[in-house]
């Protein structure tokens, strides 16, 4: 139940083909760049590397196989492993690891901040995220919004999806019931 939730929401907020000029990742597919399919092509997740060709079922796919199983985020209770889900997707795994870091740190975990995802961030992480759910849940969308502006004072030329990144984020919240 929980992957079916957390893909169901995140996977209409990465939109179709597209290749924006300011868009880091360049040639996406409902998300998937072409590095990304290229990786899962090499690992037999799928049958071909053609992002323009990419079906909903094979983007969904490679979203389990490389953003949902690896970090056992079915561990976690909703609406935790929905945010981390959507978290990783948008993020990769150290802006999601940067934001976890703060998240904890702010609620009284005691944890450096590198942006890596090692077995001390996993650890304080679940135990934050079993003691006080619902404020981890809320603190993790805090710190999203705030990554956000960090990386557009880092890199102007990612202010055009500011909007849409906050949109993105106020949603996840309305939907896991999160009040930010």
């Amino acid at each position: 139940m929980s992957w079916d939730r957390a893909i169901s929401f995140t996977l209409p907020w990465e939109g179709g083909l597209s290749n924006h000029p300011a868009d880091r990742g360049g040639l996406t597919n409902m998300g998937i760049t072409q590095t990304t399919l290229n990786r899962a092509h090499k690992k037999g997740t799928v049958k071909h590397n053609n992002v323009r060709a990419l079906s909903k079922d094979e983007a969904r796919i490679i979203y389990k196989a490389f953003y949902w199983a690896p970090f056992a985020w079915d561990r976690y209770t909703e609406p935790i492993d929905m945010i981390l889900f959507d978290c990783c997707v948008n993020h990769g795994m150290g802006g999601t690891a940067d934001i976890v870091q703060r998240a904890c740190v702010s609620l009284g975990a005691s944890l450096m901040i590198d942006g890596k995802w090692g077995p001390q961030t996993r650890g304080v992480l679940y135990e934050v995220a079993w003691k006080n759910g619902l404020a981890l849940s809320k603190m993790l969308i805090t710190k999203r919004l705030a990554f956000y502006d960090r990386i557009v004072v880092a890199r102007p030329s990612q202010k055009s999806f500011l909007k849409g990144w906050r949109n993105r984020t106020l949603a996840l919240a309305k939907t896991c019931g999160v009040r930010v």
